[in-house]
């Protein structure tokens, strides 16, 4: 167990720094272009690997806990709260490893088909959108009686995005180049998941000492993508109408 967990979390971390800077690439590359599908295919790589990862780290670490806890207590009861608290952190982890692999996958998925939707309604991805939606309540509860901001905060943001996601892929009709502003929210809001997750498992040790810029650099990612994909809908909705 230790082994798998050990290379598991290896590779997390390197697609994880590797999907930091990827994210960027594409935003910053001519739309359409040869770099941009490039770079845009990297960070889907990048992306898969990190959920992928993050679900067998998580899944490793609560069967078999003791196994991977590199420096456990001494103490009983302090080994029972340090068990209690990885628990907490993975079971978070396989949730936020769901709205990475939905979020990047439907933005794939938009943009291969565009207006011809009927690849998002495959029993595979509707069944994603659903958990991803069903399970956001299940974490936002957990998240409060464990005293969870996170979990809390992504339980709401996992069942709005899940909802947004399904109500796109069974609408009955789409505005014109609605799909393109679906993509682009679809990926922003992966980079969302991906610079939150390194702000809450690694960033956050930055400011171990400083509870409110620990909160702010959780919540920071989320509010600058929301106004992002808010602002960019707006102006690519009045532009298409023209």
């Amino acid at each position: 167990m230790n082994t798998i967990f050990t290379l598991s979390q290896f590779v997390h971390i390197t697609a994880g720094a590797l999907a930091l800077v990827l994210f960027w690439m594409p935003a910053m590359l001519k739309k359409g272009s040869a770099n941009h599908s490039r770079f845009g295919r990297y960070y889907v790589y990048a992306m898969y690997t990190v959920a992928a990862t993050g679900v067998a780290m998580a899944t490793t670490g609560l069967i078999d806990p003791l196994a991977v806890i590199k420096q456990p207590a001494a103490n009983a009861d302090a080994l029972a709260a340090q068990i209690a608290d990885r628990k907490n952190a993975w079971i978070f982890l396989i949730y936020i490893s769901l709205l990475t692999l939905v979020t990047v996958r439907h933005g794939v998925l938009v943009l291969r088909y565009k207006a011809q939707r009927q690849q998002l309604k495959s029993p595979m991805h509707l069944s994603l959108m659903l958990s991803l939606t069903l399970l956001g309540p299940v974490m936002a509860i957990w998240g409060y009686q464990e005293k969870l901001i996170l979990a809390m905060i992504f339980g709401l943001l996992g069942t709005t995005v899940g909802a947004g996601f399904l109500r796109y892929s069974v609408k009955a009709t789409l505005t014109k180049l609605e799909w393109w502003i679906e993509h682009l929210g679809a990926m922003i809001g992966s980079g969302i998941a991906c610079y939150t997750a390194f702000f809450a498992f690694g960033g956050s040790r930055l400011f171990i000492d400083h509870g409110n810029l620990r909160l702010l650099s959780w919540t920071l990612p989320g509010v600058i993508g929301f106004v992002v994909i808010r602002y960019l809908s707006g102006k690519y909705q009045r532009r298409f109408a023209d």
